[in-house]
């Protein structure tokens, strides 16, 4: 099995097995990072995947997981932005027991704020 030295923020330089070693694509925009535990302190740190470090740890045979941005990042944004205001009234809302029952009666019962 091949053997990956890798580098803790905690710790320095530490030597793992390959299998201990994840490399995550993004299929929306093919970033790719990698990712291991300290086999000494137990942070998990994750770093940039480049060509090079990429290239090397797929062909040692590292397990790569794809995964992609949420969809909700592309979607249009409509009204003005959240406030701190909104935000207040929101949770003051929640601190009745019939928050639900208001927000299904119409959301300006809820907050109050007319939004």
């Amino acid at each position: 099995m091949a053997i990956v030295r890798a580098t803790c923020a905690a710790c320095g330089d530490v030597e793992l097995d390959i299998a201990d070693v994840q490399i995550q694509v993004c299929a929306s925009n093919a970033a790719a990072t990698y990712s291991f535990q300290c086999p000494d302190c137990r942070l998990i740190t994750t770093k940039e995947a480049g060509e090079r470090v990429f290239g090397a740890l797929s062909a040692a045979g590292c397990e790569i997981v794809m995964w992609s941005l949420p969809a909700e990042l592309h979607e249009q944004k409509v009204g003005p932005p959240i406030t701190h205001d909104d935000l207040l009234a929101f949770h003051l809302a929640l601190e009745d027991d019939r928050w639900m029952e208001k927000l299904v009666a119409g959301s300006d019962s809820v907050t109050g704020s007319g939004r």
